[in-house]
């Protein structure tokens, strides 16, 4: 017992003594710097995170809820933002396609440590039909094209299966790699985009955007750090 309230102490201690915002520098963006529509700022921080030396700046974790009401979230990459909307891939039988297809409504999440800046979303997701969905698999990397058909419901035995059934996949289809019946583009339309910059002094900085439905105007407000 005591052993473990010594780890216990150890991890919280190394926890705590972790630096945060070490390296962040003037990250702060005032009202009047955002557009009064955030879809083009999503963007346009994205990019800024990736030229300040963020890795992956596109990942954005999405978190889903299946009918019961059990959340699940998970880390995946957004491959578009137009129309007022963000665009991502998956199985329509995976579980967050499943979700989807039970609850539409879906929460994203964007952090960009480097840069002292986070993105938070509310929106609706949607399935964008079959053509959609092929001109988005066409445009993938040839093993991204060959994984996706390695999507299975249920536990993988073990790994060298999967690299097994990979090595498979390779052979069977040694030029084009068609499109799984699942695969399926999504958009997020949202309904809720908030910026969120750091500061040292921890009085950091939040805009907020919202609209009733999807196809109302936008407003705006500072919140409470």
């Amino acid at each position: 017992m005591h052993d473990m309230h010594d780890m216990r102490e150890t991890m919280r201690s190394r926890l705590r003594s972790i630096p945060v915002f070490a390296d962040v520098g003037d990250a702060h963006v005032e009202e009047h710097d955002l557009p009064d529509n955030p879809l083009p700022a999503i963007g346009e921080w994205i990019l800024a995170a990736g030229a300040a030396g963020q890795q992956e700046p596109h990942a954005m974790s999405l978190c889903t809820v299946d009918a019961s009401g059990v959340p699940s979230s998970r880390v995946l990459i957004v491959k578009d933002i137009a129309e007022d909307r963000l665009f991502f891939a998956t199985p329509a039988d995976s579980r967050k396609g499943l979700d989807i297809a039970a609850n539409p409504h879906v929460a994203a999440h964007f952090h960009w440590p480097v840069a002292g800046r986070q993105v938070r979303i509310v929106g609706i997701a949607a399935d964008q039909g079959r053509a959609a969905s092929e001109a988005d698999f066409a445009e993938r990397g040839r093993g991204s094209r060959l994984a996706a058909h390695l999507h299975r419901p249920g536990p993988l035995p073990d790994r060298r299966t999967a690299l097994t059934e990979f090595e498979r996949l390779g052979s069977r289809y040694p030029g084009e790699v068609p499109c799984p019946p699942a695969w399926t583009l999504y958009a997020i339309t949202p309904t809720e985009v908030e910026f969120w910059t750091a500061s040292l002094d921890r009085v950091h900085h939040r805009i907020v955007y919202r609209r009733d439905t999807v196809r109302a105007p936008w407003s705006r407000e500072l919140l409470w750090p």
